[in-house]
């Protein structure tokens, strides 16, 4: 961690005696920072306008209107060329996502929850527009709309404790958008780590959401999931994990389509 880091927060922290760094989100630098009042979550980034200034800055203003099912915001602090958000530490893993795991019903769990938080005001500018390259302008409205989400519901952002606690963490790019994006996401996340679309389905048939979906409009953006991935595979053919998610795409829109 840079010494100025370190400067910036220890009006925060007290006096450090231990950093350990970590990896694994979008932030340019993590870590654990134990200190005199505990321990804590640190990420901080260049303060300079960017992707990177403006996905930690959401996720500091999203924090409070997460109802709990984020670690809880701290403190932050700005200066010395850094932007710094600390968090509450939790001991979590990830979730495993593959057939037959117990883990499945928490993960669809964690969804239902963020889809039954209301919209803060905060979220209002955050229009989902990710998807607008995959779509024509006629279809570029199944996305809009006013339900929070989550960008990237994968494995290591939905997380449960070790006193069975589930938490979604990693809350770089919360947007505004319709009900499908996020389902859908979540979807072919689940069919790329092995799932039938079919059981896909019946898992999210337990949710609050999930029968007053749009078909028509989930399979418009099913489709643009499709043309999405196929770009990034086309950019990066090599990277398995991408064809699996193309792959994933596929069947999923093959699914909802009819």
């Amino acid at each position: 961690m840079h010494e100025q880091i370190k400067q910036l927060i220890t009006p925060h922290t007290g006096q450090i005696s231990e950093v350990v760094p970590t990896s694994g989100c979008s932030a340019a630098i993590t870590a654990v920072v134990t200190c005199e009042h505990g321990r804590v979550f640190v990420k901080a980034v260049p303060d300079r306008p960017g992707g990177l200034l403006e996905e930690v800055r959401r996720e500091g203003q999203i924090n409070p209107h997460l109802g709990g099912l984020a670690p809880h915001l701290l403190w932050q602090a700005r200066g010395d060329g850094w932007f710094v958000l600390g968090f509450e530490v939790i001991d979590a893993r990830p979730t495993d996502y593959s057939p037959g795991s117990a883990d499945l019903p928490r993960i669809v769990e964690a969804m239902d929850r963020i889809t039954g938080l209301p919209l803060p005001d905060v979220a209002r500018p955050w229009v989902e527009d990710r998807w607008d390259r995959a779509l024509s302008d006629e279809e570029i409205g199944v996305v809009r709309g006013d339900h929070l989400t989550h960008g990237d519901l994968n494995p290591n952002n939905i997380v449960i404790d070790t006193d069975d606690r589930l938490w979604v963490i990693d809350w770089a790019w919360p947007t505004r958008a319709s009900a499908v994006v996020m389902p859908s996401g979540l979807a072919v996340q689940l069919v790329s780590a092995g799932l039938e679309p079919a059981d896909v389905e019946k898992l999210f048939a337990s949710t609050s959401f999930w029968a007053g979906l749009d078909q028509g409009a989930l399979a418009v953006f099913a489709r643009a999931q499709v043309r999405m991935n196929r770009h990034y595979t086309r950019l990066r053919p090599d990277e398995e994990w991408l064809v699996a998610m193309l792959d994933a795409a596929k069947a999923w829109h093959q699914r909802v389509r009819g």
